[in-house]
């Protein structure tokens, strides 16, 4: 199959750590090696976009009061959105693509756009609900929602990452046919090969007991809530913490860190390249999610689980569609610092549950979760499919 794959995403190429580009990253290798021939169409790649981002965040930004900065901001998105989708278009027919795949983007109605251009079926993928774009902080919340329609409308088939999300979709008006399930998946080999003693020795942690969070610091991440159930468990055991990602509230986690005079029991790493990822996440004894949204499918859970490490997780409905509790990890009540504690607790005090979970893990979370059958899936869910029998629907294992 052909596909113009549009990538919308301002300012970061697709080789970047962000970790909302690692679905579809992986998804196009994984359908490069199925055969699939595929163009893809990034809006940072276009002339002029690493300026007009830097423009933004280093003066705009800057030297005007939030909420106007939001505005010019969002206006700027859906212009460049526009020029995006007419490119999208362009490439879309010189490569004589059968269809359109583009990731989801707020304030980007580009694939809708050069759907029409091209009269193409569109796979919009890895869909958000409407709601999200004014918990990250919207200038103009009803272009939002404006947009988010327009795209959902001109959409062939809506790809959502877990049970909830699609439930949320048909709550906004979207038709349960037109809605496919398929989640994240996990590159289980490169986590197999790993050696996790090797990081920590080089950090001194070779005796301590090691939990870790990778990710985007997203204000549903509470990342902060891990920082204070370290605090309670430094009081009876050697933990350190070890933090890799970046985002909105990584200034505000590691100010916590240091007020709370806890830098002695933190490592931040930074933005890993997806290549360090495996070895980062393998040094750990347990993988922390310590917070999450309601709709996602955590992406970091496959991965905690492909290196044979336990997760902590909230007990959220999409955390449960990826972990089972005493069996692959342990949940506790979202927000619940106190379950939190003793969830790592327990877990530090007894390494053969560590390992019996982690095991587990390995076995039964990541089966049927390589990216190479999350490929099959979306391409499944195109528009052969989608208009003659309802969208497949591929459970979390």
């Amino acid at each position: 199959m052909k596909i113009a794959w549009s990538i919308p995403v301002r300012g970061e190429r697709l080789g970047a750590p962000r970790g909302d580009l690692v679905r579809p990253r992986r998804l196009i290798d994984a359908l490069r090696s199925q055969g699939h021939e595929i163009r893809v169409v990034e809006d940072a790649g276009r002339r002029g976009a690493a300026l007009t981002v830097s423009t933004y965040r280093n003066l705009v930004r800057q030297a005007l009061p939030r909420k106007l900065s939001w505005i010019l901001r969002d206006l700027g998105r859906g212009i460049h959105a526009w020029g995006h989708g007419v490119r999208v278009a362009s490439e879309a027919r010189k490569l004589d693509a059968e269809v359109i795949i583009e990731t989801q983007v707020g304030f980007a109605a580009s694939g809708a756009l050069a759907a029409r251009l091209t009269r193409l079926p569109l796979i919009l993928d890895d869909c958000s609900p409407s709601s999200e774009e004014s918990v990250l902080g919207a200038g103009l919340p009803a272009l939002a929602r404006y947009v988010w329609h327009r795209q959902m409308r001109a959409a062939t088939s809506v790809v959502a990452v877990s049970e909830a999300m699609r439930d949320a979709f048909i709550a906004e008006g979207i038709p349960d046919h037109k809605i496919c399930l398929v989640p994240n998946g996990v590159d289980v080999e490169a986590f197999r090969a790993q050696d996790g003693q090797r990081l920590r020795a080089q950090l001194g942690l070779s005796h301590h007991f090691v939990v870790g969070f990778v990710g985007s610091f997203q204000p549903w991440h509470r990342v902060d809530l891990l920082v204070q159930a370290v605090r309670e468990l430094a009081r009876t055991h050697e933990i350190h913490a070890l933090l890799a990602g970046e985002g909105p509230e990584l200034e505000s986690t590691m100010s916590l860190v240091r007020r709370l005079g806890l830098t002695d029991r933190f490592t931040m790493l930074g933005a890993l390249q997806p290549a360090k990822i495996p070895a980062f996440v393998s040094s750990l004894d347990v993988g922390v999610l310590p917070g999450s949204n309601h709709y996602g499918h955590p992406m970091k859970l496959l991965d905690y689980a492909a290196a044979a490490i336990p997760s902590v997780a909230p007990d959220l409905g999409p955390v449960r569609e990826v972990l089972r509790t005493d069996v692959t990890g342990l949940l506790f009540n979202a927000g619940d610092l106190s379950g939190l504690v003793n969830c790592l607790a327990r877990l530090a005090d007894s390494a053969p549950l560590r390992a019996r979970l982690g095991r587990s893990a390995r076995q039964l979370t990541t089966v049927g979760a390589a990216w190479t059958d999350r490929a099959q899936a979306l391409v499944a869910a195109g528009p052969s499919v989608c208009h003659d029998a309802p969208c497949p629907t591929n459970r979390a294992s």
